[in-house]
């Protein structure tokens, strides 16, 4: 998850008030909050947005588990018609303490190599931690984001190929008519 600078929703949770056993939490967005997400996801409107999370504590690692509910308008790739959509998207997250920059020594370069490996097998690293807390309003809206249908089509809407053109005539089948006295 990426921080935004100026993210339309925001709900910071401390990691100290998460109990180990879970804490649940409600993330509804106000009417405000809602033009401005379907503002900053080219959506014509979003109607409700609401998250039921479980959060829980293992030292200093937290995970989250629960769901996004969202009802909003999309336009149609096709159509060019907004058209209701309701969606339920499941989610898991792992977060852990932003890891401390590395101090640089006076022999280092200005532009350091890191060799990075990436496994698929392995599960995803963890979200940071920043200053303590986690904001909830910006994995709310990074989700509903990602589970957001790229190309929309509306139910019955099918595309129709335009009929091809013929090709136009080339200027050497006309010499040939002309040559035959057509």
């Amino acid at each position: 998850m990426t921080p935004q600078a100026a993210s339309p929703m925001t709900r910071p949770i401390h990691v100290d008030d998460i109990k180990m056993r879970g804490t649940r939490v409600t993330v509804q967005a106000a009417p405000a909050e809602r033009a401005g997400i379907a503002d900053l996801l080219g959506l014509p409107a979003l109607e409700s947005l609401e998250a039921r999370y479980v959060l829980a504590r293992n030292g200093e690692r937290v995970k989250l588990e629960g769901e996004i509910a969202a009802a909003f308008h999309q336009t149609c790739t096709v159509t060019l018609e907004a058209f209701p959509v309701t969606l339920t998207v499941p989610m898991s997250l792992d977060f852990a303490p932003e890891l401390p920059e590395l101090p640089r020594r006076r022999g280092d370069r200005d532009e350091a190599e890191i060799d990075i490996e990436v496994r698929l097998n392995e599960a995803d690293p963890p979200e940071p931690i920043v200053d303590g807390t986690i904001d909830l309003g910006a994995v709310t809206l990074e989700f509903l984001a990602l589970a957001l249908d790229p190309y929309p089509r509306k139910p019955g809407a099918v595309f129709a190929e335009p009929a091809p053109e013929p090709p136009p005539e080339s200027p050497f089948a006309m010499l040939a008519r002309l040559k035959r006295g057509e």
